[in-house]
């Protein structure tokens, strides 16, 4: 599918996310995509797919904020190759618009995904707001920081993100997977952009959606150190859902995300966040239905 003019402008060079996540216009309710971010499996990084699913359902939607995305992987996207979204038009009610996105390669389909809109309510309500206390991500070392402290466990920081300039992302408790396998089903950690993205239509949220995907809940992991989890393991995000609870979205400022985690039978495993702003509102809520088995010899 990506023509040989576009063949090598494919990966993306991790700093501006609104050159990942926005996409070109192919038509109607159709678009593409011809840059990609991968993961530690040589492919796209499902929190690319989020983004781009929901920025392309948004693009067919005017006057109203994303309520809900719910996305099934259903194989690895390429990176080498273009995506194409097409959308379709389920619901266009007084409250609510409703959207089917299909990303499509030359492979097949990759992803399947709906998305909902809704109308600005006048009186929103009393927001659920953070329970418990927890430190300031002034407080808590960068990513970069922790792996000049764990120099032989660098490498299992997932997703090179170390190595990635796009974000900021600070767990509160790092022990749990430099120093020994996870064991609290509950883990924490405060995310931001480190370059300021601006708040053009759904952008935000798109970007909510590709951080939604950031890190995994190492209790969901067989008790082993996270170095021999990523070289001996195969995990993959197979469905996820994201609920918006707000119309303020900042992804430049800190997000706290606080995720609890059940783990299940053959490798499966569900993971839920809560996510809120500094102020203590919740501004999303997230469930993950993963698979962690081992790699095929």
């Amino acid at each position: 599918m990506p023509t040989s003019s576009r063949a090598a402008d494919w990966r993306w060079d991790q700093r501006d996310l609104t050159e990942l996540l926005t996409l070109e216009p192919n038509g109607e309710r159709s678009f593409r995509s011809y840059v990609c971010d991968t993961n530690a499996n040589g492919r796209v990084y499902g929190g690319q797919l989020l983004g781009q699913a929901l920025w392309a359902a948004s693009q067919t939607v005017s006057g109203r904020s994303p309520s809900m995305l719910q996305l099934t992987f259903l194989q690895g996207a390429r990176p080498q190759d273009a995506i194409e979204f097409s959308v379709d038009s389920l619901q266009e009610g007084r409250r609510f618009s409703s959207r089917h996105v299909y990303g499509v390669q030359a492979t097949g389909v990759v992803l399947s995904a709906n998305a909902s809109f809704q109308a600005e309510q006048r009186d929103p309500g009393d927001p659920h707001r953070l329970k418990g206390d927890y430190p300031p991500p002034e407080d808590l070392p960068t990513l970069a920081e922790l792996a000049a402290r764990y120099p032989d466990r660098s490498e299992a920081v997932q997703l090179r993100f170390s190595g990635r300039p796009v974000l900021d992302l600070r767990p509160i408790h790092p022990e749990g997977y430099f120093e020994r396998p996870a064991r609290e089903p509950t883990i924490a950690y405060w995310v931001r952009l480190s370059h300021p993205l601006p708040a053009e239509g759904c952008l935000q949220h798109a970007a909510l959606a590709y951080l939604s995907d950031s890190w995994l809940n190492g209790s969901l992991a067989p008790p082993v150190g996270m170095f021999e989890l990523w070289q001996r393991y195969y995990i993959s995000n197979l469905n996820h859902t994201l609920w918006f609870h707000s119309l303020e979205i900042d992804v430049n400022d800190w997000l706290l995300f606080v995720n609890d985690a059940v783990r299940s039978l053959s490798g499966r495993g569900l993971a839920s966040t809560h996510i809120y702003r500094r102020d203590g509102t919740l501004v999303a809520s997230v469930a993950q239905d993963m698979l962690i088995s081992p790699r095929a010899d």
